[in-house]
């Protein structure tokens, strides 16, 4: 009998520890502003980008040049970074020039701090070409 109140104990204290020890995670709610073409789709990513399987992905079909708005599920509580581009001609990926610059506007945030309970940010999307003055 004292065997098995023991036994109980340590059965209840193993299922406390593993629920305090499952990892949190958060939605972030993303609003992407300076879309300039109505066209192609908005892939948002956070995370480890040299841990794809852990990444949070969404993608969102660009219907106007009006801000978007995503959401993205169960994002790890801590520190990750974000990733934006628009996908312009539809091929799933960041196109980049043959200086490496991204032609298709992007914007990145490292060390994105994601919180318990509600996370906005509000991005405006970049033009990296344009910036550095390059047509």
């Amino acid at each position: 009998m004292k065997t098995l109140k023991i036994l109980g104990m340590a059965i209840v204290l193993c299922m406390l520890t593993g629920a305090i020890c499952k990892a949190q995670t958060a939605d972030v709610t993303v609003m992407v502003d300076g879309i300039k073409e109505a066209k192609g789709k908005l892939m948002i990513a956070a995370g480890d980008k040299s841990n794809p399987q852990e990444m949070k992905y969404d993608m969102v079909e660009v219907k106007s040049t009006d801000p978007v708005v995503c959401v993205l599920k169960d994002v790890p509580v801590g520190t990750c970074n974000l990733y934006v581009y628009q996908d312009l001609n539809d091929n799933y990926r960041l196109d980049m020039d043959d200086q490496n610059l991204p032609v298709e506007p992007c914007y990145t945030k490292e060390k994105m701090k994601v919180k318990e309970g509600e996370n906005k940010i509000e991005l405006k999307l970049l033009n990296v070409r344009e910036m550095m003055g390059k047509k």
